[in-house]
């Protein structure tokens, strides 16, 4: 016999509550009853509909990834290399996916948004300790990730083997994850609590960085020519 449908406002409630607490307790310090405490909903409700506390994780790991499109997976193709107009478009496709990625990243840092903020938190201990029932999600999840920066780096840089190229992008996301997840101790050096108020600038920086790091010509000033005496 299916069960019935779980109310759209009571799920929602289960799934942000659990967003929460699993962000400030960890999976094993978190309980069901306080979950559905907090979402004014009957702990009976998570095993019945969710399958007990390993169910509502993995629905929650999939209501984060839901709450906001994978911006990256839209990004054009990138030509393979030797390709008319490859490296061109791996120049233009490597600065969308930093714009992309920079832009997920930033787009719940505030108090306004304690949901989003969790989300991050758990997302971020989730990619460092990926629970065993997680795997197949996440790897689902990051593969719009790799497969575009991987495409832009080995056109831009075809001399790399496999092992240096995964190195560089594993290198670029970190710096970009960095920034996010310090946000907080970079506001305080900054003296601003609305520091980046220019996103585009620090996303230039970025671009500019990380191409310069790969040995990219095209990210060199050209030098001027000094007319003759």
């Amino acid at each position: 016999m299916t069960p019935p449908v779980l109310p759209q406002d009571t799920r929602t409630r289960l799934l942000e509550s659990a967003i929460l607490h699993f962000a400030a307790k960890g999976f094993d310090g978190t309980g069901i009853r306080e979950i559905a405490k907090s979402a004014n909903a009957n702990s009976a409700l998570v095993a019945y509909h969710f399958c007990g506390k390993e169910g509502l994780y993995q629905e929650v790991l999939k209501a984060i990834f839901a709450r906001k499109p994978c911006a990256v997976a839209e990004l054009a193709e990138i030509p393979p290399a030797g390709t008319p107009g490859a490296r061109k478009a791996a120049l233009r496709g490597f600065q969308d996916y930093i714009r992309a990625f920079f832009q997920e990243l930033m787009s719940s840092t505030g108090s306004e948004d304690p949901v989003g903020e969790a989300a991050m938190i758990l997302m971020a201990r989730e990619m460092q300790s990926p629970r065993a029932a997680s795997v197949p999600l996440l790897m689902e999840q990051i593969k719009p990730y790799v497969t575009n920066l991987t495409n832009c780096l080995q056109v831009l840089r075809p001399d790399l083997d496999e092992e240096a190229l995964f190195s560089m992008g594993v290198s670029i996301q970190g710096q970009i994850i960095h920034f996010r997840n310090s946000l907080g101790i970079i506001r305080l050096i900054r003296g601003n609590p609305a520091y980046p108020e220019d996103i585009e600038r620090v996303v230039q920086h970025h671009i500019d960085f990380s191409l310069r790091g790969l040995g990219v010509p095209e990210a060199f000033p050209q030098p001027r020519i000094q007319p003759c005496s």
